[in-house]
């Protein structure tokens, strides 16, 4: 991932955590001015790597299958104590930043990677002494032993020394005292650039967790209204622009390209318009279409003398797509889920190769339909950015997402 992409999450993580600790919202029921209690945890995960790709089966330098990891994160929270309404909503919840150290027992090939990222932390339900959650969280990864032709020849899941990381897990939380917490559950994990730079098979991985977290000042006192207000059921209407960046990677073994393949880079343009339904506090159901240009559609490569040429196949890259959409709400934060479909997009009509006109194909075929997987955050109360990741099959992703949109609320 690019360097200046690092530094824009960093700077939008850094700037919502200052937004939501300091900004006072319509729902704040403060009876005293007292900052969150602040917690620290050690998370411990042992797991295993889900066999998605060749190189993770088998294909790799020892020629072995890499089926096992183990991780340890440190995690600093903010303790909510519901002194804002949305947080007695989801029954006290804890949101803070942490950092990963990976261990895949394949250096080599894989490096020794780490993660920062936010994360957000909820019960399904809660009782006196223990409770069931579920955390999710993602960031930014580093230190990765990339792809490269000549030295890391068989790392087709890697491309970069910097890729996106999605966390998501449920467990079991025990109090064992006033200021410690014990919990154990399951974790899933992901690795991907975002096909920002290839080949980018991409790591899923998924383990056991075990943690212990110590509450500085102790568990804070839980501030509760008698009656939560209904909830004033609403429509909005939401308009965003979304910009994306991809590599393609042209397969070139057949021809006498003394390299495996090459990469070329293509820009993607999105206009959304979305109309939504939100039914609670939580939950936003609704539907929208996508208006597109993908560069990289209908695109192929002709390779002479060892220099490729972009080209493009007739017909035109736009595209129109269709989707449903849902949101679970987090106070001014959204994890959103669309699965879409194209209802309009030019055939295909990239020439066959031969030896005579040098065309090369890329190696990936388009699909029919996409998923988008992301968050939403918003900045003034009807201005928002978000962050997605653009899939197909229900399990490759496409492509990162940036956007910034507005909406209006009737």
């Amino acid at each position: 991932m690019t360097l200046y992409i690092v530094r824009y999450m960093l700077f939008v993580i850094f700037t919502l955590a200052y937004l939501d600790v300091y900004t006072k919202g319509e729902d704040s029921v403060i009876t005293k001015k007292t900052r969150p209690r602040k917690s620290l945890t050690i998370l411990y995960q042992p797991g295993k790597i889900l066999p998605s790709n060749e190189f993770i089966k088998g294909q790799n330098a020892s020629g072995e299958p890499i089926e096992y990891y183990q991780s340890l994160s440190l995690k600093f929270a903010f303790e909510t104590d519901g002194r804002k309404l949305w947080q007695q909503i989801y029954s006290y919840p804890s949101w803070g930043f942490g950092l990963y150290a990976f261990n895949f027992f394949n250096g080599a090939e894989l490096g020794n990677p780490g993660s920062l990222y936010w994360f957000f932390n909820a019960p399904f339900v809660r009782f006196k002494k223990w409770s069931i959650n579920y955390s999710i969280g993602s960031g930014i990864s580093y230190n990765w032993n990339p792809y490269d032709a000549e030295k890391n020849p068989y790392n087709k899941s890697i491309g970069s020394k910097r890729t996106g990381f999605v966390d998501a897990g449920v467990y079991f939380n025990f109090h064992v005292g006033k200021h410690l917490d014990l919990s154990t559950g399951i974790t899933l994990n992901h690795f991907s650039n975002g096909m920002d730079k290839v080949p980018n098979l991409g790591i899923n991985m998924v383990g056991a967790r075990l943690s212990l977290k110590y509450i500085f000042k102790g568990r804070p006192e839980y501030i509760k209204r008698e009656i939560i207000p209904k909830y004033k059921k609403q429509w909005e209407f939401l308009w965003l622009f979304a910009y994306s960046r991809k590599q393609l990677a042209y397969d070139t073994l057949w021809t006498d390209s003394v390299i495996n393949f090459i990469a070329q880079d293509y820009s993607i343009y999105n206009i959304s318009a979305t109309v939504n339904y939100q039914i609670s506090y939580k939950i936003k159901f609704g539907a929208g279409m996508d208006f597109g240009y993908d560069e990289a559609y209908n695109s192929y490569i002709t390779l002479e003398n060892q220099q490729a040429s972009k080209q493009n196949a007739e017909g035109n890259k736009l595209a129109i797509g269709i989707y449903p959409s849902f949101e679970l709400v987090i106070h001014r934060l959204s994890v959103l889920f669309q699965p879409g479909w194209y209802i309009y997009r030019d055939d295909p009509s990239i020439p066959e190769p031969t030896s005579e006109n040098h065309v090369v194909l890329p190696k990936r075929t388009p699909s029919s339909s996409y998923q988008r997987v992301g968050f939403k955050y918003h900045i003034l109360n009807n201005l928002f950015i978000g962050f997605n990741v653009r899939a197909y099959d229900f399990s490759v992703a496409d492509y990162f997402e940036w956007n910034i949109g507005y909406r209006i609320q009737r």
